[in-house]
């Protein structure tokens, strides 16, 4: 799966396809949120209300940051939209999603799937922190994660659609996955994953 995420991400997307799709930060991607919108007394786990500052303040950067990169985004990588090919290997389907713009959104969707999953959060995270998407400019995955993470978070707390009664406990499971990952990525301010200067040099704090 990661080398073919790779594979998807090292190139530029094509004029073609940049021309038939929206940017990211110009899609419903970018406007995901939930942590700035949550009503104060919303019961959270202590995690979240520990972190829940810099969930904020990342949620809130995500909309600029979703302009970022040309590459090619899938928008919704999970097991359900991966098949295996006896020619090809693994393939990437249902594009119903997909933009072009910063290479971390597929990054960061697969990694809180797999957590979701329930591979080891510390080891999804190594992973991520290592990841090229993330390795150089990491501001726009976490952010980016932070915003998906709030976006689950807060559609788990509504009344359940009607014909969808397992929707809402999903959401929570993956606000939980979510919000794990992020813990991790964020542990003792890890070098690299910090806040960015005046000047949009990311400071390591």
């Amino acid at each position: 799966m990661w080398a073919l995420l790779d594979k998807l991400a090292s190139t530029p997307a094509p004029d073609n396809y940049r021309a038939a799709l929206p940017a990211t930060g110009d899609s419903a991607t970018a406007r995901l949120h939930g942590w700035t919108t949550l009503p104060y007394d919303t019961p959270l786990p202590a995690e979240a209300r520990r972190l829940l500052p810099r969930l904020r303040e990342l949620e809130e950067a995500w909309p600029a940051l979703a302009h970022h990169g040309d590459r090619v985004i899938h928008g919704d990588l999970r097991a359900d939209n991966m098949v295996t090919d006896h020619q090809r290997g693994i393939v990437f389907v249902d594009w119903a999603h997909a933009t072009h713009g910063p290479a971390a959104v597929d990054a960061v969707s697969l990694a809180a799937q797999l957590t979701l999953a329930g591979h080891q959060p510390h080891d999804v995270a190594r992973t991520l922190r290592g990841h090229h998407s993330l390795a150089t400019d990491p501001l726009p995955g976490l952010a980016f994660l932070a915003a998906l993470t709030g976006h689950w978070q807060r559609n788990a707390t509504q009344p359940a659609p009607p014909g969808a009664p397992g929707l809402r406990p999903y959401q929570q499971h993956a606000a939980t996955a979510g919000l794990t990952l992020l813990a991790h990525l964020l542990q003792d301010d890890a070098p690299g994953l910090g806040r960015r200067g005046p000047d949009g040099a990311d400071s390591g704090q």
